[in-house]
């Protein structure tokens, strides 16, 4: 069986969708991690890839994943600047 075209790109964007809600879990964890050891550079950095992840999933059109803390990860990211 042949599939389709606009089917693979469909299965190729729930992949990436689910790769993308995967790495975010991930840098959650190691953020929140990072957190509660008290090192800011690492926390910092984390939170940015968060942001970044949050947005490529939004354009995704993904906007809520679950194990993720939103409103902490966007506390000091706006438009893709840090402060």
């Amino acid at each position: 069986m042949t599939i389709e075209p606009l089917e693979q790109t469909a299965d190729g964007i729930d992949d990436r969708m689910r790769e993308l809600a995967s790495l975010a879990r991930l840098v959650t964890y190691a953020r929140n991690s990072a957190k509660d050891l008290k090192v800011e550079s690492p926390t910092y950095c984390l939170d940015l890839a968060l942001g970044l992840l949050l947005e490529e999933l939004s354009k995704c059109g993904v906007s809520d994943v679950e194990g993720i803390d939103r409103d902490e990860s966007r506390s000091g990211f706006t438009s893709g600047l840090p402060h």
